[in-house]
């Protein structure tokens, strides 16, 4: 019984998808540093600076969150955000701002009650 269960706890854990970000920055080096630092941690990443790309990403595959960079043109966040309130609800959003020290705890603040972090 013992090898059953431990057999059925190992194929759970393989069938379970890493978290899926998008990262959208305003300068590539900033989204590529996050991208880094997040699949470090095994989160499955992708990475925008134009805010087109990036809703045609979100309309096209499953997103589980999108993070900010600061410096982030307003309006195209605000874009970002309409079309997730209005059609993906399902996707977390989260801001930072300042040095990359922070940026994992932030995730894993907002994932906190996922099971796949």
């Amino acid at each position: 019984m013992e090898e059953i269960t431990r057999e059925i706890s190992q194929s759970s854990q393989a069938l379970s998808a890493p978290v899926h970000l998008l990262v959208f920055g305003k300068h590539d080096y900033i989204v590529q540093n996050a991208e880094t630092l997040l699949r470090k941690e095994a989160y499955s990443t992708v990475g925008f600076v134009e805010v087109d790309k990036a809703i045609e990403y979100i309309r096209t595959k499953p997103v589980d969150g999108i993070l900010f960079s600061g410096g982030v043109d307003p309006h195209h966040k605000q874009e970002l955000k309409d079309i997730v309130n209005k059609d993906f609800k399902n996707i977390r959003l989260m801001e930072h701002f300042g040095g990359p020290a922070t940026i994992l705890d932030e995730v894993r603040f907002v994932f906190r009650d996922s099971s796949r972090v």
